[in-house]
């Protein structure tokens, strides 16, 4: 169950996060400063970082927010580069936590339907942008697509009240082996987020080898097959309401 400890927790981590993979810089006349990825890879990495963060704020916050308004206008609108936008879109994440955290700002409270219907939505929208993209990394686009892989895999255990098993951590392949447990999903279900849920972990973790544009179009299209197939289960499925954030 997502609780508000959780949600805070999660943005502080992914503000720190959004800070990664960047060195700063200065102009060579002395003046102007701005961050910059390490690298081209790093780069794809901190976009998709911001992109989950959006996404974040939107769900938790709402897209009419201050807090969506203004992280948009940070990473969108950044005059410095999109490094420097990511840097500032963290630093919005992060007051964000601070005021749920003090009581003074609530969190929206968002169905799983909702939040599934968001992911397959929104986020593989932003998907297919990347992978059309050919000056962006193919990371890019993989770690999103699962990010929104995840993000309907946990939408799916709040829709039917499940509890994951004790001591495991939310990832992936714990949401996967818990729907198979309720036999939501087949063997071959769980084979293939297996799969896609190891491309992604090649991507957020640098491994780049096996990376390329085919294989992000491949785990763009499995991710939109698989949220499609796991819209049917759901909608045939009979469960109780599944619990909201709370405090």
């Amino acid at each position: 169950m997502l609780t508000t400890a959780k949600l805070v927790s999660w943005a502080r981590d992914h503000a720190t996060q959004l800070e990664a993979d960047m060195i700063f810089r200065q102009g060579s006349d002395g003046y102007g400063w701005w961050w910059k990825a390490t690298d081209p890879a790093a780069e794809s990495k901190i976009r998709a970082r911001a992109y989950t963060a959006l996404y974040f704020l939107d769900r938790f916050a709402g897209a009419d927010s201050q807090w969506a308004v203004r992280a948009r206008s940070a990473f969108d609108e950044n005059e410095h580069s999109m490094e420097t936008g990511a840097r500032e879109l963290g630093e919005v994440l992060r007051a964000w936590a601070d005021q749920v955290e003090a009581g003074i700002v609530p969190i929206r409270q968002v169905d799983a339907q909702g939040a599934r219907a968001v992911a397959s939505s929104d986020l593989m929208g932003q998907v297919q942008k990347l992978t059309e993209d050919r000056d962006v990394h193919p990371a890019a686009p993989i770690v999103l697509a699962g990010a929104a892989l995840e993000v309907a895999l946990r939408s799916a255990i709040e829709e039917l009240s499940l509890a994951l098993p004790a001591g495991q951590r939310p990832s992936i392949s714990t949401y996967a082996g818990c729907l198979r447990a309720a036999e939501l999903l087949s063997k071959q279900d769980v084979k293939d987020i297996d799969q896609m849920g190891g491309m992604r972990n090649d991507a957020a973790h640098g491994r780049f080898d096996d990376l390329d544009d085919e294989r992000a179009e491949l785990m763009e299209r499995q991710v939109n097959r698989f949220l499609r197939h796991l819209a049917d289960l759901l909608s045939n499925a009979t469960y109780a309401p599944g619990p909201t954030p709370s405090g």
